[in-house]
């Protein structure tokens, strides 16, 4: 649960995903930006990549995602327009020329690119192992990917092999064995077999996160309320909070009168309802906001603020790091709230 940013340079909408979910790599390198050109760093804050990319992206599986761009100036910011995507090693050398649409990071050994003729895979060497044949994919988790051909989704192997026929009218990657899909029906979950384990009647309902899933339910009054079932779509945490989050780290952030706290598993509030924004926990620190001003600052566990508010964007933590924004500058700090890079533009 976070409010839109007031200006986003950069396409910085990117970067909110923070710590990507199945990003791995032996040493986690950051996009960083300097006098207009971005580059990367390691964990220290020492420069890895010289800044030369118009766009830099995160790495994922040693392999990072670079874009060249335009710049639009938009009420009174430049902003940089993607328009073609490539890929480097963790030197900086490019090792797949910019010539996609889009391009996603690498799961599962691939990679999920629009080539302007359709949605296909390719491998770390840029060959297209799955033609691009698709209107819409997803990322490969657990061995399957969700594919769209026509209006429905489906999936497939890493083989390209139509595994589970299109069917549904969308459909997410799989996570901790299961996958959420949508039918004229409502919504479901399924296993790998393409067969639905889990029928739920919700307005909306998420993926699996630490075993439980969150499912918003309607109240009668035009607005919904979110609870939480278990794998076999028993209702655990009754529906009662007019926003929550997914589970990490056995805490799940949640809106009770318009303030937001956290739950545990049993739905026992852990940290009173008191920020006006709230979201999940990672690496042990949980980005809030409160006040007037509106400035993000970071929670432990306990509920106490060990990081004061005092940036206007922030993201998740990833191997020791966060990325913050200072005004329109983007920068890096650690755990503790001290500058690895100093916020540049």
């Amino acid at each position: 649960m976070s409010r839109n940013p007031a200006v986003i340079i950069c396409l910085f909408a990117l970067f909110s995903f923070g710590a990507v979910s199945g990003r791995s790599e032996p040493e986690e390198l950051y996009p960083i930006v300097q006098d207009g050109k971005e580059g990367y760093i390691d964990k220290t804050g020492g420069i890895v990549v010289d800044p030369q990319f118009d766009i830099a992206y995160f790495f994922s599986e040693g392999i990072g995602l670079f874009s060249t761009a335009l710049k639009r100036e938009v009420d009174g910011q430049i902003v940089k327009i993607p328009q073609k995507w490539g890929y480097i090693d963790s030197g900086g050398k490019i090792i797949i020329p910019p010539r996609f649409r889009t391009a996603q990071l690498f799961s599962n050994g691939l990679a999920c690119v629009d080539t302007g003729e359709g949605v296909g895979f390719i491998d770390t060497t840029g060959r297209l192992i799955i033609e691009p044949r698709f209107r819409q994919a997803k990322d490969f988790t657990e061995d399957l990917a969700p594919v769209q051909i026509d209006e429905k989704w489906g999936y497939i192997g890493k083989d390209g092999q139509m595994l589970i026929t299109p069917q549904f009218d969308d459909a997410n990657s799989f996570s901790e064995g299961l996958a959420r899909v949508k039918t004229k029906y409502g919504f479901a979950y399924i296993n790998k077999s393409g067969l639905a384990v889990i029928r739920i009647s919700a307005v909306d309902a998420r993926d699996f996160h630490e075993g439980l899933a969150r499912v918003e339910m309607s109240n009668g009054d035009e607005k919904s309320i979110s609870g939480y079932i278990d794998k076999s779509g028993r209702m655990v945490i009754r529906p009662q909070f007019a926003d929550a989050c997914d589970f990490h780290e056995g805490l799940a952030c949640v809106e009770v009168n318009r303030e937001t706290g956290f739950i545990d598993k049993t739905g026992r509030m852990v940290i009173k309802p008191q920020f006006d924004v709230a979201e999940d926990f990672s690496e042990g620190r949980a980005k809030v906001a409160a006040g007037d001003f509106g400035f993000y600052g970071f929670i432990d566990k306990a509920g106490k603020i060990v990081i004061d508010p005092q940036f206007t964007w922030a993201g998740k933590f990833s191997g020791g790091l966060v990325s913050v924004m200072v005004e329109d500058k983007r920068g890096y700090i650690d755990r503790f709230g001290n500058y690895v890079w100093w916020p540049t533009k």
